[in-house]
Formats: C-alpha cells, structure tokens, sequence
C-alpha cells in the first residue's frame, strides 16, 4: 500500500507559512543547520501513516505529523522563550482544531486520538550544527480520505 504524503506535508506548510510566525523559515523535513537570524522557524515531518478505517470504495488513513518549533534558547531571557513558544504552539493548535481548513484530502483532526495517539505537544531541546535550541513538537493526527492506493 502506498501513501501519498506529499499534499499532506504541502498543505501543513502552505498554513505554517500563512500563519505569521515564521516568515519564510518553514521547511518539509529536519534542519541540518541552525536558521540565520530567524526568531521562530518551524519544520515539518512525518511521524506514521497507517489506515484508520476502510470502506468498499475508499481508505480513510491516519496520518501522524510533526510540527516542530524551534526558538533559539540564548537569545532571550529563559522566561521570554518559554512564554513565546508557549504562545504561538497554543495558538497554531487552536486555529488547526477550529475553523481552519488544511484542504487536499485532509478530512479533520484526530484530536482526541480515535484511531491512533490524538494532538499534543511536547518540549525539548536540540542541538543544530552547535546552536541549541528550544523546540515544541506538536504532533498532529490528520485524518486523510483516500490517499493510499492498493496494488497487487
């Protein structure tokens, strides 16, 4: 079975970039670097794709991703990173879950976790290329209707 996670992975980045926060630092996949002069920067990538429900006709799948924060932690006070991130991953969260609309196949947001781990967030630490820092993950179920064809 094969997924298509490219319109998946577009359409969480056309709403980052959208979103404000981040100008123009959103990327599809893991930094390897740190961002040059970039307050917030976000990136983009898949935790796990698996079939949620099936019909006669079609495939609803569960798709896992990551949205991952990244704030460098030197920069500022401790207390004003924190506050920051806690503030734009509370608000990212909030517009996901309310009126937004991701478009593609995305039907909705496994919030409470029906077919597999619901959203959340959890905060850490990274280290880019020397440069450490704060991260929130927020993981993000999306419930996407008919994206995996079958083959023999």
């Amino acid at each position: 079975m094969a997924f298509k996670i490219k319109s998946t992975l577009q359409a969480v980045e056309s709403y980052l970039l959208a979103s404000g926060y981040f100008g123009s630092n959103v990327a599809v996949g893991e930094p390897k670097q740190p961002v040059a002069g970039a307050e917030l920067s976000a990136a983009i990538f898949m935790g796990s794709t698996t079939v949620a429900e099936t019909t006669l006709t079609k495939i609803i799948e569960q798709h896992m991703v990551t949205i991952r924060i990244y704030r460098d932690m030197i920069a500022e006070p401790t207390e004003s990173i924190e506050f920051e991130l806690g503030e734009v991953s509370s608000d990212i969260q909030s517009d996901l879950i309310g009126d937004y609309d991701l478009g593609e196949t995305i039907r909705n947001i496994d919030i409470a976790g029906i077919y597999g781990a619901g959203m959340g967030a959890t905060w850490g630490y990274v280290d880019l290329g020397g440069k450490m820092y704060r991260i929130v993950d927020i993981s993000l179920p999306l419930i996407v209707d008919d994206s995996a064809t079958m083959a023999a």
